[in-house]
């Protein structure tokens, strides 16, 4: 964009009040310990072989989770993993059966896809999704003609997304009784952003533009775009819906985000900390355990967490630009370009979810 141009989306974060939300929810706001049953159930979490994903995985075991589907890119490490969850439940002794542990690489289409089509094939039902895989690259990196980040955050976590939505729409249908989630791991880091790509004619070309790529810039901009994907396919799967059962007070998935908030966890491995800000850290950080907890209830949480964004185990209000004229634009600008390059990965993918 030229200099001086005016901006067709200025947009402008309150990030004062947004570090003080940050520090009340780090402080005071510690989520409850996870206490729904999830018996009889099937539930998958992608990068569970450690951190979050890993915890929450225990969760899920603990709270009678009849299947669970380690999602992981290193069946081996996925293999470690459920040892360790088997070892640590004691109540149970069905882990061997219980605890699935298949492969999924979202830097890869070809192998997100594939995951999605055992899903298809593979299990009878389906009653939550927590995609909670993600990067954060010290450096620029590429994969599939895409910036990593991008791929990985965005692009293939919504390509997954959507080609699982049908199989929770099943279950849903198949067992009237269940209530499907599907909970994609967003951050307080969108309220961080300015998103000064979007205000390119290409967004997604912009942020394959290696002179522009900054780390936790584009970690912002990742978790941001979650968001706004997530609540533009609430809005149309609510536009498109004919029939009272499945309004948005009674959808037949609950679609949600959720925060686990800053937690010691293994997303910055690569990093060289500074000690001040490994201090500070210390400080601030909630266990791994206790940032999980926030997955589990996202995946627990009633009707009204539909197309919401979660913290702590209950709603909160994204950044309020997000809510304005700018942000509705922008939203939709994301959507439509996004959309695009998921159709051509996957031809047909919003069809297949009723769009």
């Amino acid at each position: 964009m030229a200099a001086g141009q005016q901006l067709e989306f200025p947009i402008q974060p309150n990030i004062g009040k947004g570090i003080r939300m940050f520090l009340y929810s780090q402080f005071f706001g510690t989520p409850p310990y996870p206490k729904a049953s999830f018996a009889g159930q099937t539930v998958i979490v992608t990068g569970s072989n450690v951190g979050l994903g890993l915890e929450a995985a225990r969760h899920f075991y603990r709270l009678g989770a009849a299947k669970l589907i380690l999602a992981v890119r290193t069946v081996s490490k996925g293999q470690v993993a459920k040892e360790d969850i088997v070892r640590s439940v004691k109540a149970r002794n069905d882990g061997a059966s219980a605890i699935e542990v298949w492969p999924l690489d979202q830097a890869s289409t070809q192998s997100t896809l594939a995951f999605a089509e055992r899903v298809k094939t593979d299990l009878a039902r389906v009653d939550a999704v927590v995609l909670n895989a993600g990067v954060n690259n010290v450096s620029f990196q590429l994969s599939e003609g895409y910036e990593q980040v991008t791929q990985v955050n965005v692009l293939n976590t919504f390509l997954l997304a959507l080609a699982l939505l049908p199989k929770l729409n099943e279950t849903k249908a198949r067992f009237p009784n269940s209530t499907p989630h599907l909970t994609v791991v967003s951050s307080e880091a969108h309220r961080l952003t300015k998103f000064e790509e979007i205000n390119e004619p290409d967004l997604y070309a912009k942020l394959n533009d290696e002179k522009s790529y900054s780390q936790q810039p584009r970690y912002q901009v990742s978790k941001l775009l979650e968001i706004l994907l997530v609540r533009e396919l609430v809005a149309r799967l609510k536009a498109t819906s004919t029939s009272p059962s499945t309004s948005s007070s009674n959808p037949p998935v609950i679609i949600n985000l959720v925060n686990p908030g800053l937690c010691r966890s293994t997303l910055g491995r690569e990093e060289k900390t500074p000690l001040l800000l490994r201090i500070a850290r210390a400080i601030l950080d909630r266990s791994t355990e206790v940032g999980s907890r926030t997955y589990v209830l996202a995946a627990s949480a009633p009707a009204s967490s539909h197309g919401q964004f979660q913290s702590d185990g209950k709603n909160q209000d994204v950044e309020a630009w997000i809510f304005t004229d700018v942000g509705q634009r922008a939203q939709r600008k994301a959507w439509d370009q996004t959309i695009k390059i998921l159709e051509a990965r996957k031809p047909g993918v919003l069809k297949e979810v009723g769009l």
